[in-house]
């Protein structure tokens, strides 16, 4: 995705979680997750991890990332390219995709494992674009747990990237 931005002349602004009140984004609690103090990561919304679920240091954590566009793109081309990034991970081995709208905005998922400094991984996730008045935004949801934990976890990263709420209720 980055490069498909940087082709098309536009940087995506770190946004933080709230200026995303703006066009209604809402993030899921998840029961048992702390939120981990903004100044830890000064370029991510929110993040939010489950020290209680460490598997040899490796501390599950969901990340919500916003970036305010610098000028509009073609949503569905900048999509694409999600699945791109994500398979450039580490030993990639992809489980699922999808192209499938998340209320109505456009968006892609991706789910699979992979391999980080020795632990075998699964993540999940979104990517969608909000075009709210005249600006238009990039959302990325990803939670990243050991694969050892995916089925014990599974409920929280689905709810994490899939029920997010974007829009006025």
């Amino acid at each position: 995705m980055q490069s498909f931005l940087q082709q098309q002349g536009v940087e995506p602004v770190p946004v933080h979680l709230d200026e995303c009140s703006r066009f209604g984004l809402e993030l899921p609690t998840m029961p048992g997750w702390d939120v981990v103090p903004e100044h830890l990561f000064p370029h991510a919304t929110a993040v939010l991890c489950s020290p209680a679920n460490a598997v040899d240091g490796f501390v599950p954590n969901a990340l919500a990332l916003v970036g305010k566009l610098t000028r509009s793109v073609d949503p569905v081309s900048l999509l694409e390219c999600g699945f791109g990034d994500t398979r450039t991970l580490p030993g990639w081995v992809e489980v699922s995709r999808d192209r499938a709208s998340l209320r109505g905005l456009p968006s892609v998922a991706i789910a699979g494992r992979y391999e980080w400094d020795g632990h075998l991984l699964f993540a999940r996730t979104r990517y969608v674009v909000v075009h709210h008045i005249v600006d238009q935004y990039l959302v990325q949801l990803t939670v990243t747990v050991p694969d050892s934990l995916r089925q014990k976890l599974f409920c929280a990263a689905d709810e994490f990237v899939d029920e997010v709420l974007i829009g006025r209720r």
